[in-house]
């Protein structure tokens, strides 16, 4: 798939199908090559099934990932029968994978024990002849049938007979953002249950997470950041993966015995403990690279590539509403009660100026003392709920060289990000005096969102357009003088 450059500043809508057509038009070409597939007979193509078979997981996961851009246009039957496809091909990918495996342990075994590697090799060839023959003849006239289906939907973006997207339709950056940190959150808690080599179902789990997240991920491959990214996870899949297949060949071996010759069960056996050894193996590499420090180190590059995403599909009006607290909100209960919180210590200064006051920040994730800052310069103009916002990260040095020119223009803050309801509630907790405000992003200038639970009772009023307020005259003349607000 050759995504648009453009992609991230499209509407999210019309880049989830432009997304998901392209994954379409990927299994379309590996379907046409099923018809010789499979492990050189014919002369066919051997990589046919796996490509096919790759295909229609990424069109189910972004299917998956974008149903509600996506709603109506994919009904339930017809995810039903792509996952059906995806199961009718599994037996034949299997059945190469432990072919592929047995090739590899033939020299290692004694003349003795190949009967049994024989006589599993001839079952497992049996299984890969019958998929594939199931392959190249049911699935891929299944497939052609749903692809005309699939294509005709997707392809239509209706817009309510507007000429062009409102200003306000989310864009496909900002909500690719949000649907990483929750795809790696997925990812972490599934890893964490995965106690043992014998914990099948969560290992199952967790690789499904993994994948989900690359391939939520790929259509940016092409920029640096989220290569490295889709490549750390594309590892942990194959880690997983082989763990995986490993459980399937002892499935394998299993049956294999049951009605195995005397002569084959020697090496049966062999090949049952080499099987063994390898699951071992890959559960060491796996406890060593990701059940340790590997998954925080993932999805702090996610998140870092989350607020990239977010800057960039940011439109340079900003609207925003802004409220003044008496104390601030108990986000420990937010946080027990499965809320999303991330919070950030905030330096920002502004240099000297009339009419244009150029901010620089230094922003860090409070959570991960070691965790890189991240550099930002920022223009605001106007007052109020709308105002024009144009912002771009900078480098360590840049900052270092203007800081020193906002002595006497600073703040220190804490910010607690909470993600709730598709909304962006930011808690700013002053450190440098004794106040906290709330923001929230809107939409719309004229929309006056309702306070959440967890934040009404704090709130003393609303100070959108109440230009003390604003964060450079809190940098210029400190907080107001009023007893009404506190931060603590």
């Amino acid at each position: 798939m050759d995504p648009a450059s453009d992609l991230l500043q499209r509407p999210a809508e019309e880049a989830a199908r432009r997304v998901a057509l392209g994954w379409l038009a990927d299994a379309r070409a590996a379907s046409a090559r099923l018809v010789h597939g499979g492990q050189g007979e014919d002369g066919g193509d051997v990589e046919a099934l796996h490509d096919f078979r790759v295909a229609i997981r990424r069109l189910r996961s972004t299917l998956r990932a974008w149903r509600p851009e996506l709603a109506g246009s994919v009904s339930g039957k017809r995810r039903r029968a792509l996952r059906g496809l995806q199961q009718a091909t599994g037996e034949g990918r299997d059945a190469e994978v432990a072919l592929a495996w047995l090739a590899q342990q033939r020299d290692a075994l004694a003349p003795e024990e190949r009967a049994g590697l024989e006589h599993l090799a001839a079952e497992l060839e049996r299984q890969h002849r019958a998929a594939m023959k199931h392959a190249r003849q049911d699935v891929r006239s299944r497939f052609e049938k749903l692809d005309g289906r699939l294509t005709a939907r997707l392809a239509v973006m209706r817009l309510d007979e507007r000429l062009a997207p409102p200003a306000d339709m989310p864009r496909f950056g900002a909500a690719l953002a949000s649907r990483a940190r929750d795809a790696v959150g997925v990812l972490g808690r599934r890893l964490a249950a995965v106690g043992s080599v014998e914990d099948r179902a969560a290992g199952h789990a967790a690789r499904i997470a993994g994948k989900r997240l690359r391939y939520l991920l790929e259509p940016l491959r092409h920029e640096p950041s989220v290569a490295a990214i889709v490549e750390r996870c594309k590892s942990l899949q194959d880690l997983l993966g082989d763990l995986n297949d490993s459980h399937v060949l002892a499935d394998e071996l299993d049956k294999a015995r049951v009605d195995a010759p005397t002569q084959a069960l020697p090496g049966l056996e062999a090949l049952a403990a080499r099987n063994r050894a390898w699951a071992d193996e890959l559960f060491a590499r796996l406890t060593a690279d990701w059940l340790g420090g590997g998954i925080a180190t993932l999805a702090a590059a996610v998140d870092a590539l989350a607020a990239e995403l977010e800057a960039e599909a940011k439109p340079d009006v900003e609207i925003e509403r802004k409220y003044l607290l008496e104390r601030l909100p108990d986000l420990d209960a937010l946080r027990a009660h499965g809320v999303t919180v991330e919070t950030f210590e905030v330096e920002q200064g502004w240099l000297p100026g009339q009419r244009l006051r150029e901010r620089v920040r230094r922003t860090v994730r409070a959570a991960d003392p070691q965790a890189e800052a991240r550099y930002f310069r920022t223009v605001k103009l106007g007052a109020g709920v709308e105002r024009i916002e144009i912002e771009e990260p900078t480098t360590a040095l840049v900052f270092e060289t203007l800081w020193p020119l906002t002595e006497g223009c600073r703040i220190r803050k804490r910010r607690h990000c909470v993600h709730e309801d598709g909304r962006l509630w930011e808690i700013d907790e002053f450190l440098d005096r004794e106040l906290a405000l709330a923001e929230v992003e809107l939409p719309d200038a004229a929309v006056r969102p309702e306070l959440p639970s967890w934040l009404a009772d704090r709130v003393v009023r609303e100070v959108t357009d109440d230009p003390r307020y604003t964060n450079l005259s809190l940098a210029r003349h400190g907080a107001p003088g009023e007893a009404e607000g506190s931060a603590r």
